[in-house]
Protein backbone atom coordinates (compact mmCIF):
# COMPACT_ATOMS: atom_id res chain seq x y z
CA UNK A 1 0.00 0.00 0.00
CA UNK A 2 1.49 3.46 -0.75
CA UNK A 3 1.80 6.19 1.19
CA UNK A 4 -0.92 9.05 1.11
CA UNK A 5 0.70 12.03 -0.55
CA UNK A 6 2.30 14.56 1.32
CA UNK A 7 0.18 17.59 -0.29
CA UNK A 8 -2.72 15.57 0.18
CA UNK A 9 -2.39 15.19 4.21
CA UNK A 10 -1.12 19.12 4.17
CA UNK A 11 -4.89 19.23 3.22
CA UNK A 12 -6.31 16.86 5.38
CA UNK A 13 -4.17 18.77 8.13
CA UNK A 14 -5.47 22.13 6.72
CA UNK A 15 -9.30 21.13 6.36
CA UNK A 16 -9.46 19.01 9.72
CA UNK A 17 -8.40 22.87 11.58
CA UNK A 18 -11.03 24.79 9.39
CA UNK A 19 -13.60 22.13 11.22
CA UNK A 20 -14.58 19.19 8.53
CA UNK A 21 -15.12 15.87 9.86
CA UNK A 22 -13.02 13.10 9.28
CA UNK A 23 -16.09 11.46 7.27
CA UNK A 24 -16.53 14.59 5.06
CA UNK A 25 -12.74 14.43 4.09
CA UNK A 26 -13.04 10.45 3.24
CA UNK A 27 -15.13 11.42 0.53
CA UNK A 28 -13.83 13.98 -0.88
CA UNK A 29 -10.20 12.29 -0.87
CA UNK A 30 -11.19 8.94 -1.68
CA UNK A 31 -9.26 7.87 1.45
CA UNK A 32 -10.73 5.09 4.29
CA UNK A 33 -12.14 7.02 7.55
CA UNK A 34 -8.84 5.33 9.70
CA UNK A 35 -6.52 6.77 6.83
CA UNK A 36 -7.38 9.99 7.58
CA UNK A 37 -7.51 9.44 11.23
CA UNK A 38 -3.98 7.85 11.20
CA UNK A 39 -2.80 11.22 9.11
CA UNK A 40 -4.07 13.50 12.14
CA UNK A 41 -2.97 11.22 14.72
CA UNK A 42 0.92 10.94 13.46
CA UNK A 43 0.59 14.78 12.92
CA UNK A 44 0.09 14.97 16.24
CA UNK A 45 2.62 12.56 17.54
CA UNK A 46 5.46 13.92 14.97
CA UNK A 47 4.28 17.65 14.39
CA UNK A 48 5.07 16.93 11.14
CA UNK A 49 3.09 15.34 7.55
CA UNK A 50 5.64 13.44 6.01
CA UNK A 51 5.09 9.80 5.92
CA UNK A 52 7.26 7.85 7.77
CA UNK A 53 8.69 5.35 5.09
CA UNK A 54 12.51 4.62 5.84
CA UNK A 55 11.54 2.38 8.64
CA UNK A 56 9.24 0.08 6.80
CA UNK A 57 10.15 -3.69 6.16
CA UNK A 58 12.71 -6.17 7.87
CA UNK A 59 16.36 -4.59 8.94
CA UNK A 60 19.33 -6.01 7.61
CA UNK A 61 21.28 -8.71 9.76
CA UNK A 62 24.71 -8.07 7.55
CA UNK A 63 25.62 -5.21 9.62
CA UNK A 64 29.07 -3.57 8.44
CA UNK A 65 30.62 -5.00 11.86
CA UNK A 66 29.28 -8.38 10.62
CA UNK A 67 30.42 -7.76 7.11
CA UNK A 68 33.95 -7.28 8.25
CA UNK A 69 33.83 -9.92 10.92
CA UNK A 70 32.95 -12.35 7.99
CA UNK A 71 35.99 -11.22 5.27
CA UNK A 72 38.42 -11.58 8.16
CA UNK A 73 36.86 -15.02 9.52
CA UNK A 74 37.63 -15.96 5.54
CA UNK A 75 41.08 -14.26 4.79
CA UNK A 76 41.93 -16.24 8.45
CA UNK A 77 40.44 -19.65 7.00
CA UNK A 78 39.68 -19.52 3.43
CA UNK A 79 39.17 -23.56 3.93
CA UNK A 80 36.42 -23.36 5.92
CA UNK A 81 32.90 -24.53 5.88
CA UNK A 82 30.04 -22.85 5.47
CA UNK A 83 28.61 -24.12 9.20
CA UNK A 84 32.22 -22.98 10.53
CA UNK A 85 31.48 -19.94 9.17
CA UNK A 86 28.21 -19.32 10.78
CA UNK A 87 29.42 -20.90 13.91
CA UNK A 88 32.38 -18.23 14.45
CA UNK A 89 30.19 -14.74 14.15
CA UNK A 90 29.13 -13.14 16.95
CA UNK A 91 25.91 -15.27 16.83
CA UNK A 92 25.17 -18.51 14.42
CA UNK A 93 23.93 -18.46 11.71
CA UNK A 94 22.88 -21.28 9.46
CA UNK A 95 24.67 -22.32 6.00
CA UNK A 96 21.84 -20.61 3.85
CA UNK A 97 22.72 -17.26 5.15
CA UNK A 98 26.03 -17.68 4.78
CA UNK A 99 26.41 -18.90 1.89
CA UNK A 100 24.03 -15.57 0.64
CA UNK A 101 26.27 -12.76 2.78
CA UNK A 102 29.35 -14.73 0.72
CA UNK A 103 27.63 -14.30 -2.34
CA UNK A 104 27.02 -10.32 -1.57
CA UNK A 105 30.84 -9.88 -0.82
CA UNK A 106 31.35 -11.70 -4.56
CA UNK A 107 33.23 -14.87 -2.91
CA UNK A 108 32.17 -18.02 -4.21
CA UNK A 109 32.72 -21.84 -3.30
CA UNK A 110 35.76 -23.12 -5.72
CA UNK A 111 33.85 -26.55 -5.89
CA UNK A 112 36.87 -28.59 -7.57
CA UNK A 113 39.70 -26.83 -5.04
CA UNK A 114 40.76 -29.85 -3.48
CA UNK A 115 41.17 -31.90 -6.79
CA UNK A 116 42.46 -31.46 -10.33
CA UNK A 117 38.91 -31.90 -11.92
CA UNK A 118 36.17 -34.42 -12.76
CA UNK A 119 36.42 -37.76 -14.17
CA UNK A 120 34.57 -40.70 -14.50
CA UNK A 121 35.13 -43.26 -11.39
CA UNK A 122 36.33 -46.36 -13.71
CA UNK A 123 37.54 -45.33 -16.74
CA UNK A 124 41.40 -43.43 -17.74
CA UNK A 125 43.26 -44.45 -14.71
CA UNK A 126 45.44 -46.77 -12.84
CA UNK A 127 43.68 -49.21 -9.96
CA UNK A 128 44.75 -47.37 -6.72
CA UNK A 129 45.87 -44.39 -7.92
CA UNK A 130 44.26 -41.07 -6.16
CA UNK A 131 41.70 -39.10 -8.03
CA UNK A 132 43.84 -35.98 -8.03
CA UNK A 133 46.63 -34.74 -6.08
CA UNK A 134 45.75 -31.72 -2.99
CA UNK A 135 46.72 -28.38 -4.86
CA UNK A 136 46.93 -24.76 -2.99
CA UNK A 137 48.15 -21.78 -2.89
CA UNK A 138 52.08 -20.64 -1.79
CA UNK A 139 51.46 -21.77 1.62
CA UNK A 140 50.33 -25.10 1.22
CA UNK A 141 46.82 -24.42 2.16
CA UNK A 142 43.82 -25.16 0.08
CA UNK A 143 42.50 -22.00 -1.45
CA UNK A 144 38.19 -22.86 -1.19
CA UNK A 145 36.81 -19.05 -1.47
CA UNK A 146 38.08 -16.98 -4.37
CA UNK A 147 36.57 -13.48 -5.89
CA UNK A 148 33.96 -14.28 -8.66
CA UNK A 149 35.34 -12.95 -12.13
CA UNK A 150 33.15 -10.64 -14.38
CA UNK A 151 31.27 -11.35 -17.00
CA UNK A 152 32.02 -9.77 -20.38
CA UNK A 153 30.17 -6.42 -21.38
CA UNK A 154 28.92 -7.85 -24.65
CA UNK A 155 27.92 -10.58 -23.19
CA UNK A 156 29.94 -12.73 -25.59
CA UNK A 157 29.87 -16.62 -24.57
CA UNK A 158 33.09 -18.18 -23.35
CA UNK A 159 32.65 -21.98 -24.24
CA UNK A 160 33.04 -23.25 -27.63
CA UNK A 161 31.13 -25.37 -29.47
CA UNK A 162 31.53 -29.27 -29.84
CA UNK A 163 33.91 -30.75 -33.07
CA UNK A 164 30.96 -31.80 -35.12
CA UNK A 165 29.60 -27.55 -34.26
CA UNK A 166 33.02 -26.41 -36.07
CA UNK A 167 33.39 -29.03 -38.89
CA UNK A 168 30.11 -27.74 -39.75
CA UNK A 169 27.49 -31.35 -39.28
Amino acid sequence: MKAIPTEIRKRIIFLYEQGKTAQEMSELFGYCLAAIYRVRQQFRERGTVEPQTHKCGRKTLFTPERRALLTKLVEAQPDATLAQLGIRMDRPFRTSTMDLWLRELELSFKKNGLRRGTRSSGRGREKGALAGKLSGDKDGRPRVYRRKRRKHKDGAATRQGSKKQKAGL
